[in-house]
């Protein structure tokens, strides 16, 4: 449906088959385009750094979503917490291993992103604030 292509709603797919097929395309595209720029250092460069910032950018959307509301109510700390303790031991072994100066950076955000997940966490928890109320979209139940 045209909603699909709506940024406001790119991730409420009204079929899963819609979702299937932009990711196939995706990923059809981009590997393509791989393909053809695979001679080229500088994009294999900034192709292997956009992988490693957005790994490392996968908690700002929980930490913005905590920041909104106020609260992290049915957030799991124990996932956080496993996630810190792998994302210092991944950057570590970057660090020790000298592996290249972009993975030691970017394991170096992404401890820092959980380690301000789980501040909001004691923050939160010890020092409530009056919660942020919900606005309900009734395109959020056909998200996957």
């Amino acid at each position: 449906s045209v909603a699909d292509f709506d940024l406001n709603y790119f991730w409420h797919w009204s079929k899963f088959t819609d979702y299937v097929q932009c990711v196939l395309t995706f990923t059809g595209v981009t590997g393509y385009i791989t393909y053809l720029w695979l001679d080229s250092s500088l994009f294999v460069e900034t192709l292997g750094f956009l992988a490693v910032f957005t790994e490392a950018m996968l908690g700002v959307p929980q930490l913005y979503r905590n920041y909104q509301n106020r609260s992290t109510e049915g957030m799991s700390v124990k996932m956080v917490l496993m996630w810190t303790s792998g994302d210092t031991f991944k950057t570590v072994y970057f660090i020790l291993n000298q592996a290249p100066f972009q993975f030691s950076i970017c394991g170096l955000l992404q401890v820092f992103v959980d380690i301000a997940i789980l501040l909001q966490v004691y923050l939160y928890s010890y020092y409530p604030q009056k919660p942020v109320p919900h606005t309900a979209h009734p395109a959020s139940t056909k998200a996957l």
